[in-house]
């Protein structure tokens, strides 16, 4: 059986079980990538890499929990099913479970040592409008469960800030 506990690469790296479900499931994430061609996370990714330099990686591990919780309001019963299956959230509210996720890749860039604010990336407030801008006109924004434009993006930003 494969180890799920993802943070046991970092602190074992020689543990070859826990290295092996961390690549098997980094298949399984581009598989999930490629089929739905993307969304907010990665428009709002991109101009963070064109600006700071951030990391592509980097960028969406420090908006994905900002981008789940922007898109709850038409994506908590899928955000709960993948809560529930991971074994974040065994209660029936939608609302908690995606909390709970949110909360989860939270840690996850965290046991990562990756940063968690855009203010930590070195983004300044007054340049979230520009950003937001920018996320607006990455195509990938328009395959998102929740329509994505320039206010949603400003919307994630100032939450991932």
């Amino acid at each position: 059986m494969l180890e799920p506990n993802f943070e046991r690469v970092l602190t074992e790296p020689n543990d070859l079980s826990a290295r092996s479900a961390m690549q098997l499931r980094a298949y399984f994430a581009g598989v999930a990538i490629e089929g739905s061609m993307l969304g907010a996370t990665h428009a709002c990714a991109n101009p963070l890499t064109t600006h700071y330099g951030t990391t592509h990686g980097a960028a969406l591990a420090m908006l994905l929990p900002a981008v789940v919780r922007w898109n709850k309001s038409l994506a908590a019963e899928r955000y709960a099913e993948l809560a529930r299956l991971a074994g974040l959230y065994s209660g029936s509210n939608e609302e908690d479970a995606t909390e709970a996720l949110a909360d989860r890749l939270e840690q996850l860039a965290a046991a990562g040592g990756l940063q968690s604010t855009l203010s930590a990336a070195g983004v300044t407030r007054d340049q979230l409008s520009m950003l937001a801008g920018e996320a607006a006109k990455q195509w990938t924004g328009g395959f998102n469960p929740r329509p994505f434009d320039q206010a949603g993006a400003l919307e994630v930003y100032q939450s991932a800030f």
